[in-house]
């Protein structure tokens, strides 16, 4: 999309947290790249826990526009520190015991 409007230019159109050049899907963005992998491999979770998933892919995609946008690098601590804040701020909306258990996990990440 961004090379469709003119904001990248087709060369630089690949993915940005990694070298390979390889075009940016979703599932590369999330999945694919070292980068992704790194934040995974972190949490250590089931795909049953849709909330964490969400809040970690809302991460990567953040530092993925801040890479393009400003240039910044792909940081995996920033992802982390970004990541625990933002689960936080969610957990509100979880029942309380649900709630406690995302917290505890959170501070053991």
């Amino acid at each position: 999309m961004l090379v469709r409007r003119n904001l990248l230019d087709h060369r630089e159109a690949g993915y940005v947290l990694c070298q390979t050049g390889a075009k940016e899907h979703a599932d590369h963005l999330f999945f694919q790249r070292a980068f992704a992998s790194q934040c995974w491999n972190l949490l250590n979770i089931q795909w049953s826990f849709m909330e964490i998933c969400i809040v970690a892919m809302w991460k990567v995609w953040k530092i993925r526009n801040r890479t393009i946008f400003y240039g910044h690098a792909a940081s995996f601590n920033l992802w982390i520190v970004r990541f625990k804040e933002e689960l936080r701020l969610q957990s509100l909306r979880f029942k309380e015991a649900r709630k406690i258990e995302v917290l505890s996990w959170i501070d053991l990440l």
